[in-house]
């Protein structure tokens, strides 16, 4: 049997750092997650199975990825076991701002991510 192609219905999509303990960002005063530039970030987002069983391997679920309007990668996957699937996009985001972040597919679901430069690290005096 060939395989088919959906778009997948996006449940909820968020920003972590591509690596467990990463020192990629960190939170503001407020308590707002940031990462800094250049540094992976993990899109990760979860999508309905629709009933199909991760036995079947000839169902491939299609989203993309998009950043302020723009798409920047596309990816399909298998659904897992249970009622959806957990997945993400790395992306690298260059420069410091707040960038709006969309995963599509037969819908689309959005974070905002922002971006700040490392703090400044102020050298010592030799002694």
């Amino acid at each position: 049997m060939a395989p088919t192609y959906r778009d997948a219905t996006i449940n909820s999509v968020e920003a972590t750092a591509t690596v467990s303990g990463s020192t990629g960002g960190g939170r503001d005063e407020k308590g707002n997650v940031y990462f800094f530039p250049n540094v992976s970030v993990s899109i990760g987002y979860w999508f309905d199975n629709e009933g199909i069983p991760s036995s079947d391997w000839n169902t491939h679920f299609k989203a993309q990825l998009w950043i302020n309007g723009e798409m920047v990668n596309k990816k399909q996957d298998l659904s897992a076991g249970g009622p959806q699937t957990y997945t993400f996009f790395a992306h690298k985001f260059p420069a410091p701002g707040t960038y709006k972040v969309e995963v599509r597919g037969k819908n689309s679901k959005s974070v905002d991510v922002t971006i700040k430069n490392p703090p400044v690290q102020e050298k010592k005096a030799a002694q």
